[in-house]
């Protein structure tokens, strides 16, 4: 037998011995295993953000980022590492011939998967885990997320998006520098105040007319102000005058799926505000074709 034969047959000996010792049940077994401890770890955050504040902002500052990503993965991915900015899997990042430049540290986030049939004949959505990983792990130059847009160009990309009319008045209904008056249907936006205060004021109602939560309550408030903030983090308006500290009580008594409910709310809202905001600016953005929404 020639050399070539004989590493033709080794190599087809090795593969064939890989399968045999392919153990599906335990593959299985570990798919299962990772991905409960996903749903585990989501549920965890949701309960640690609404006891500390300061989590909660870091939990907000992560999904500003990645507007497109479902809370639940932003849950993730604030418990594994809060700091990343631009997240890929593998083929993603080799598709642009970026490569890791030294042992990558996996994020571990869940996407949907087959739909498979229930014992009663029902179909049901799987999900599965999924590893991606940061721009920091990659052979390229970070690049920041930042937008060179002004203050007065996001302005406008915000007005242009209201549902209802904008109108300068002396005082708001409320006496709060920016208001939607329910009852009149427009926003108040009280006269000269600056831009940037104009552009929280307004994406706050903005949410709260999305949201439904224009009623004053402790945890409407909360959602609309969550939502301001995001948009303010994302286009490089200051944020410093923005308070978690006080996490509404409602919220602290909710089970981690009542919880996570209430902030798919708000990252829906959010991502919805950003693609309207993006488009007006001309910003290009990737939009994922299927979402990663979880359970």
């Amino acid at each position: 037998m020639s050399m070539i034969n004989e590493i033709l047959k080794s190599a087809v000996d090795n593969v064939q011995k890989e399968k045999n010792e392919f153990d599906v049940k335990k593959w299985a077994e570990q798919k299962n295993e990772k991905r409960q401890w996903a749903y585990q770890t989501q549920d965890e955050m949701a309960i640690k953000i609404t006891e500390e504040g300061g989590l909660y902002k870091t939990y907000l500052d992560v999904q500003s980022r990645f507007p497109s990503y479902s809370a639940g993965n932003v849950l993730l991915i604030t418990a594994q590492n809060p700091e990343v900015t631009q997240l890929r899997d593998i083929d993603g990042w080799n598709k642009d011939n970026i490569y890791f430049a030294r042992k990558p540290n996996p994020i571990t986030i869940i996407e949907p998967s087959n739909v498979y049939t229930r014992e009663d004949g029902t179909e049901a959505q799987g999900y599965d885990t999924k590893s991606v990983y940061d721009i920091s792990d990659m052979r390229t130059k970070k690049q920041l997320n930042t937008i060179p847009y002004t203050d007065e160009n996001i302005l406008k990309a915000v007005l242009s998006i209201s549902p209802v009319q904008v109108k300068v008045v002396e005082t708001t209904f409320s006496n709060k520098l920016v208001n939607f008056n329910v009852g009149k249907r427009i926003i108040e936006v009280t006269e000269d105040i600056e831009v940037k205060e104009i552009i929280s004021g307004l994406v706050r109602e903005l949410a709260s007319i999305h949201l439904r939560t224009y009623e004053n309550s402790e945890l409407n408030n909360f959602k609309n102000e969550s939502v301001a903030y995001m948009i303010n983090k994302r286009y490089g308006i200051p944020t410093s005058n923005y308070n978690f500290e006080k996490i509404p009580e409602e919220l602290k008594y909710m089970t981690p799926q009542e919880i996570k409910a209430e902030l798919s709310k708000t990252a829906e809202c959010f991502e919805i505000l950003t693609e309207k905001i993006d488009r007006d600016l001309g910003i290009n953005i990737k939009t994922k074709a299927n979402k990663d929404r979880e359970r």
